[in-house]
């Protein structure tokens, strides 16, 4: 066989491709883990955990228009920043961006230079993502002009037909005829005569019109056409200014049964190496669809495919952007797109997320159009994917990209919980979309919400943004408590396919969710990391990077990598424990054998309850989530409600001093003081931030409501202040004028100012504050308010309402008389639903009406159309509590 002597020739060439090298460069030293929880830094975060929002630059920008909107957002808290290109060049038909210079051009580098130079006078940090428009890898197709040789390529299959005893010559440019069912392999210029029975499919490789993601040349081209570009723009502020890279949804197109396989062009070389044999037999197997059944042989094959492509596309795409960004003093940072479902994982372009993702110094995850949402049963574990691998990798931080498609009825109150839920199981930095640099014409119907002046909850969202940055610089102290990893079984995947690999994926979906349930620290692992040479059992734990697991719990497995197998083994020998569903892991297709007695077969449930949780609830909840890590002589332990009701109950606590974080205001105060009992009360979709030190902290005690002092209900006024409309080209902000509105008329906007009114009222109230009350705590309580409030007193605002429980601890006040506004803003969604605004988009034509993702946006937004303050409003008196009382 010359043509496989031959290529093995090549191989000391060809093989880089698909290796996996060691680390180049070393990462960035703020990665490295912080293990002192610091008071000051928790109040005032550095500019990283301040949510960034997707700054879309789809319109014409001048100098002017990108320093009011930079000072706009860092107004409002929003301290970080991703500009995200979308030039006209970026489906055009579908959403016609304006976007002048255009990209990659000089005068563009020029205003990001610019820009960037903004964001670093106003303390901001810089998000450097790296495509026009999206997904990554492309720059606009830039990466493919005059460059044939980077094409994407694929492997594509047609059955023929060619009458029995016809003799037919394989063209010279196929890759391979290939007969079944003897599986008998044609080369160009053979000649094949169908016998009775044969069927000839002929395999060619073909291009598209995408770069070739596992190809290392296509790679550095797009780093010469991006990143370099802004080296040479902004390169002075990486690493301070600009700390991150940020690639987006990279893919490689996947196998398509019965139609094509991924290629490069030394995937047979290396198939032939690896394997011992040629690829030509394994093809039909390969393109065989898992819905007409697989045997083992063909299973067999599926998983050395994938793992081949997924490694090359590790190799060529993640590694050079990760070794490029740490050789500029920049941490490599991005996600995937479709990793919300385990079993996506054969269904999109990263076939192995783990993998991919553990190549980023800053791994992230992808939230768009309700993929989670309040009060939906079931919901998806995915946001432990990106910590998984960042505790693993020993760096300090994983992100979400979150809100992308939620539609502008996203109230502060969901943001609050879509944010807890993914920080709870890990993530600590926020990207959010999206901030439009233009909502001219058909711009108003674009990717939605829309964040900035043209949404009535901007001026109230701050306490957002403050929230989720200490909640972030919390979660991002000292080293996670967690002991216990779930096995990922992407083997089975790759084997079985969508329907046959579900079995697999579901078992360790219901792994995690039941030890989640069970306020169980949890880790997913891999077989890259679990038969790695560096992965050791010592102290019958098994260390993995840098971290170490007692427990490792396993799905209904049967094609566990065989070192990944021994290694559980050598833990189960070594006192650690190893807990399977139904059966041992197997690894070449089959249940795994029984003789593994070290092993524990126990269903879900029983498997939760045999893993020590990080906390104890008396009474227990399966509702609370818990994320708990370690600092120096303390500890950080956030407390999420997850269910649709509250709890009340205590947590067990081995600490002398239990301190309550409040991310929204920064306040600090002791709740607890040489007691075993924290008591804990938490609404639905409620969450608590603690610290438990073993020193005193010297903060104050908590304070509690002692009595109701004033009720307000009868004191206020209602002013329409401000009122949003989509306009012929834009949206228009009204300032409105009346006179004073009676509270109980007023209470409800529907009824108030019509359910399409989207803005702004003030409730105005005159407080005459008694002397005996000068100076005294006291607190702003209300019945509801939908969605946000900013409370104004004497004319200086005082704080934010954005979610329950709704109310404000007020300054100390002088007797008195005193003005206190509660300005109640509602979402754009009435205004974008109303039958005006439907009407008149919908008689709109040409390209960009609507945006692509107007029609998903419009259904969320309907179910957000109400506004209002609800009654009672009260002013309590407020008394602190004696900490070492229970």
């Amino acid at each position: 066989m010359p043509r496989y002597s031959v290529s093995i020739t090549l191989l000391c060439v060809l093989i880089p491709y698909f290796q996996h090298p060691a680390d180049s460069f070393p990462q960035a030293d703020f990665l490295k883990p912080v293990n002192h929880f610091s008071l000051e830094e928790f109040q005032s975060p550095e500019a990283i955990f301040w949510p960034a929002y997707f700054w879309l630059w789809n319109g014409e920008f001048s100098e002017e228009v990108l320093r009011r909107q930079l000072e706009d957002m860092a107004s409002h808290g929003a301290k970080s920043v991703a500009v995200l290109p979308m030039p006209h060049g970026f489906r055009p038909d579908s959403t016609n961006n304006q976007m002048e210079p255009d990209y990659l051009t000089e005068e563009y580098f020029q205003r990001v230079k610019f820009a960037a130079g903004i964001a670093r006078q106003l303390g901001m940090n810089w998000w450097l993502y790296d495509e026009g428009g999206w997904p990554s890898g492309r720059a606009l197709g830039k990466v493919i002009e005059g460059h044939p040789e980077l094409v994407f390529r694929r492997l594509s299959a047609e059955v023929l037909k060619v009458p029995e005893g016809t003799p037919w010559q394989v063209p010279q440019e196929a890759f391979a005829l290939v007969v079944a069912p003897a599986g008998k392999t044609y080369k160009p210029g053979d000649e094949w005569v169908p016998q009775p029975g044969e069927q000839g499919t002929l395999f060619s490789i073909t291009t598209g019109d995408n770069p070739a993601m596992m190809n290392r040349d296509a790679t550095r081209r797009f780093i010469q056409l991006t990143h370099e570009g802004y080296k040479s723009a902004i390169g002075d502020l990486f690493g301070s200014t600009v700390k991150f890279t940020f690639t987006d949804e990279p893919a490689v197109i996947p196998p398509i049964p019965e139609r094509s396989l991924p290629w490069h062009s030394n995937m047979e070389e290396i198939w032939l190496e690896k394997y011992g044999e040629p690829i030509h037999a394994s093809l039909p197997s390969l393109l065989k669809n898992p819905e007409s059944g697989l045997t083992q042989e063909d299973q067999l094959a599926r998983v050395r495919f994938y793992d081949l492509w997924t490694a090359g596309f590790r190799d060529g795409y993640f590694i050079p952007l990760r070794d490029w960004a740490r050789s500029h003093h920049l941490a490599s940072g991005g996600h995937l797109g479709g990793e919300d479902e385990t079993i996506f994982a054969v269904h999109h372009g990263f076939g192995h997320v783990l993998r991919q993702l553990r190549q980023f110094d800053i791994p992230g995850v992808d939230l768009i159009w309700r993929q989670l949402f309040p009060g939906w049963e079931n919901q998806s574990d995915f946001p432990i994917l990106a910590p998984s691998v960042a505790h693993q990798n020993g760096t300090r931080f994983a992100f979400t990209e979150s809100f992308c498609v939620y539609g502008n009825g996203l109230t502060p109150e969901e943001m609050r919980w879509l944010t807890d839920y993914q920080y709870v199981r890990g993530l600590n930095l926020m990207v959010i979309g999206c901030y439009p640099l233009s909502t001219h014409d058909h711009h108003m119907t674009g990717e939605r919400p829309h964040f900035g002046p043209c949404n009535p909850l901007w001026d109230h969202l701050p306490g957002y943004h403050a929230y989720t940055a200490r909640t972030g610089y919390a979660l991002s102290v000292g080293k996670p408590v967690i002991s216990t990893a779930v096995y990922y079984p992407v083997r089975d995947m790759w084997a079985l396919g969508p329907n046959g690999g579900r079995k697999a994926a579901d078992s360790m979906d219901r792994l995690v969710r039941t030890l989640l349930s069970n306020q169980c620290g949890v880790d997913l692992i891999d077989d890259d990391l679990l038969s790695a040479a560096t992965t050791q059992i010592s102290d019958g734990k098994i260390k993995a990077g840098s971290m170490e697991y007692a427990s490792i719990c396993v799905g209904e497995v049967s094609w566990m990598e065989p070192e990944s197998l021994r290694k559980l083994e050598q833990l189960a020998e070594a006192g650690g424990k190893v807990f399977c569903v139904s059966h041992v892991p197997g690894t070449t297709g089959d249940p795994g054998e029984a003789h593994h007695t070290r092993f524990e077969i126990l269903p879900v449930d029983e498997i939760g309850k045999q893993i020590q949780s990080m906390a104890s609830f008396t009474p227990a909840s399966s509702h609370l989530r818990v994320s708990k890590r370690q600092c120096d002589k303390a500890a950080i332990l956030f407390i999420f409600n997850e269910g649709d009701t509250p709890y009340q109950g205590s947590l067990a606590v081995d600490m002398p001093f239990v301190c309550r974080l409040e991310p929204l205001t920064g306040k600090v105060c002791e709740v607890l003081h040489n007691q075993p009992q924290v008591p804990i009360q938490l609404l639905a979709g409620e969450s608590m931030l603690l610290l438990l030190s073993g020193e005193n902290p010297g903060v104050a005690p908590r304070i509690q409501a002692q009595s109701v002092i004033m009720q307000l209900d009868d004191k206020i006024q209602a002013f329409p202040r401000r009122q949003f409309v989509a306009g012929e080209h834009d949206f228009v902000i009204n300032m409105l004028e009346s006179t004073g509105n009676n509270f109980k008329e007023a209470a409800c906007w529907k009824d108030f100012l019509s359910e399409d009114f989207s803005g702004e009222v003030d409730y105005k109230a005159h407080i005459d504050l008694p002397m005996e009350l000068a100076e005294a705590p006291l607190r702003l309580e209300v019945g509801g308010i939908e969605y946000a409030a900013t409370v104004i007193l004497d004319g200086k605002e005082v704080g934010y309402m954005p979610w329950p429980p709704w109310q404000i601890d007020l300054p100390a006040m002088e007797a008195g008389s005193h003005e206190l506004v509660i300005r109640v803003a509602n979402t754009l969604a009435n205004e974008l639903t109303s039958q005006r605004v439907v009407d008149q988009w919908s008689a709109r034509q040409g390209p960009g009406w609507p945006s692509p993702y107007h029609a998903r946006a419009l259904e969320f937004e309907k179910e957000s159309r109400k506004g209002g303050l609800k009654g009672p409003v009260r002013l309590e008196r407020l008394s602190p509590t004696d900490p070492s009382v229970k």
